[in-house]
């Protein structure tokens, strides 16, 4: 009897183990189509500049709990993370990261996407005696530190795709300009066109694509010229070949940060929105011309088509 049930139960098992694979993905399959019907809700917060100095740690948690009030599904991020390690020695890169890494750790569950800023580069501006050499120069420490086989990926979420792309790119100067390298370029191509074209998508880069926000930077009128001048480190050198990238495959919207103003530009069918600062300015005072320190709440729906609303957390300058 023993032997008998003992058989039974392996034979039991064995067809439980047959179909299982089968209804494990037609469950999965389920989930999928059940969150693609349904509103997806994300936070997008870019340029913390999280810094130990200025009450900034504490701004940040702030911000990170008025954002889950929200209930946001997750947190894409908009680079400049930290300030900074552009220009600082490898000591002080440490432990703005470790900082910015222990105040999600401790205060939050929500998965944080990140996106390289142009503060996030480690040693670029060739002033503390970081060389190429260094293991950990330039963008290889925030690989490090966020586990990236590379600073741009792609993941998919409700129905949509989300493309986090790095526009950082080095100059002959020891400065920064925005564009998205050939490889990456190549990449983006690539799976936009591999991408069901049905499918609509969201991008994340730091410096913007288009805005007009740097329109209200300073210099950008050049008088003798009578013409705007806007340089490559304020929007992207690739502006009109992205947006027509964009365009061709369903990019329905494309955020960005870098200028601590907030905008929004319509154009080709997409949605450009530069989404403030989390830090307002820098952590000096808590607008910077005119805008307050926030983040943006993003709600996409099944049908392609979005809300996005800036809202503001409450943070004060410290007296």
């Amino acid at each position: 009897m023993a032997n008998h049930l003992t058989r039974r139960r392996f034979l039991g098992m064995a067809s439980a183990a047959a179909v299982a694979p089968g209804i494990v993905a037609r469950a999965a399959q389920a989930a999928e189509s059940a969150a693609a019907s349904k509103t997806l809700r994300f936070a997008h917060l870019t340029d913390m500049h999280l810094q130990p100095e200025a009450s900034a740690e504490q701004g940040f948690i702030r911000c990170i709990r008025a954002a889950e009030e929200h209930q946001p599904e997750f947190v894409l991020t908009g680079g400049d993370l930290v300030m900074d390690v552009f220009d600082q020695e490898e000591a002080r890169a440490e432990v703005l990261f470790d900082l910015y890494q222990r105040v999600l750790r401790d205060n939050t569950d929500l998965t944080f996407h990140p996106c390289l800023g142009n503060h996030d580069v480690f040693g670029w501006s060739n002033r503390r005696g970081i060389t190429p050499d260094h293991p950990q120069y330039g963008k290889k420490m925030f690989c490090e530190r966020f586990d990236l086989e590379r600073t741009y990926y792609r993941f998919d979420r409700g129905g949509w795709r989300f493309y986090v792309l790095d526009d950082i790119q080095p100059t002959s100067d020891n400065r920064y300009q925005a564009y998205l390298d050939d490889a990456q370029r190549a990449w983006l191509e690539a799976d936009l066109q591999a991408k069901p074209n049905d499918m609509p998508a969201v991008a994340v880069c730091h410096i913007p694509i288009l805005s007009v926000t740097v329109l209200d930077t300073g210099g950008m009128w050049r008088e003798e010229e009578n013409a705007y001048y806007i340089p490559s480190r304020q929007m992207a050198r690739g502006a009109l070949d992205l947006t027509q990238l964009f365009a061709r495959h369903n990019v329905k919207l494309a955020l960005s940060g870098h200028t601590h103003r907030v905008d929004r530009v319509e154009y080709r069918g997409v949605t450009f929105i530069c989404g403030g600062a989390v830090c307002g300015a820098w952590w000096r005072e808590r607008a910077y011309r005119g805008f307050p320190a926030g983040y943006g709440l993003i709600d996409l729906h099944p049908d392609g088509t979005f809300d996005y609303r800036f809202q503001e957390y409450g943070w004060t300058e410290p007296a």
